[in-house]
């Protein structure tokens, strides 16, 4: 008889376990699905942290804004580096077509 109640221990305990993160997960949906229609209605009442991206801001402004925060961006003098390389590089194409469309100087 001591047996049965000495194995009755741990599947009650771990029966309690399971009941009570189902619990825990089935309060957390709902406390989520009562917030997601405020924020639906009105995402402008929302104060963005100093990690999320505002709607006018560009993925390079953000990238620029955060290099130094490790976590927010992967590599940020990378990411840097690179929005750099792009904007001398479209720079250089726009001069080449400005020269390209410009008429030859006449002899």
């Amino acid at each position: 008889m001591s047996a049965s109640w000495a194995l009755l221990i741990p599947v009650a305990a771990l029966v309690v376990f399971v009941l009570g993160a189902i619990a825990v997960l089935k309060l957390q949906k709902v406390s989520l699905g009562q917030n997601e229609p405020r924020s639906a209605t009105a995402p402008s009442s929302v104060a963005p942290t100093g990690f999320q991206q505002s709607a006018q801001e560009s993925r390079e402004e953000f990238v620029r804004r955060h290099w130094q925060r490790p976590g927010v961006v992967a590599n940020g003098v990378t990411l840097v580096d690179l929005y750099d390389r792009i904007r001398a590089l479209e720079e250089r194409v726009a001069r080449a077509e400005q020269h390209s469309a410009s008429p030859p100087p006449s002899d």
